[in-house]
C-alpha cells in the first residue's frame, strides 16, 4: 500500500515538473519572439528614416531644379534666341488685320 502511494507521489512530481518545463519552454519562446520581432521593427524603422532621407534630398534636388528653369533670365534668354522675340518697346503700336469670320 504504501509502494502505491509513493508510486502517485513520484507521479505527480513527474507531472509537475514536466508542466513547469513546459510553462518556462513556452515563456522562452515567446520571448525569443518578442525580440525578433523588436529587431525587424527597428531594422524597418531604420529603412524607412533612410528612404525619408533620399527622398528630402531628391525633393530639394527638384525644387532647385524647377527654381533654376523658371528663373526670367533663361526664360529671357531663350525667348530671344529661339522664339526670335524682342523686348517690349513702349512707344510701338501693332495694328493687327481683322480677318473675314
Amino acid at each position: 500500500m504504501n509502494q502505491k502511494r509513493s508510486a502517485r507521489k513520484h507521479a505527480g512530481t513527474g507531472i509537475k515538473w514536466l508542466i513547469l518545463i513546459c510553462v518556462l519552454f513556452a515563456e522562452l519562446l515567446v520571448h525569443t519572439w518578442v525580440r525578433t520581432e523588436s529587431t525587424q521593427t527597428i531594422l524597418d524603422i531604420s529603412s524607412a528614416q533612410s528612404r525619408l532621407a533620399a527622398l528630402l534630398s531628391y525633393q530639394k534636388e527638384l525644387t532647385l531644379e524647377r527654381d533654376r528653369l523658371r528663373s526670367d533670365d533663361r526664360i529671357i534668354r531663350i525667348a530671344g534666341s529661339q522664339l526670335n522675340m524682342t523686348s517690349d518697346v513702349f512707344n510701338q503700336t501693332i495694328y493687327l488685320k481683322k480677318e473675314n469670320l
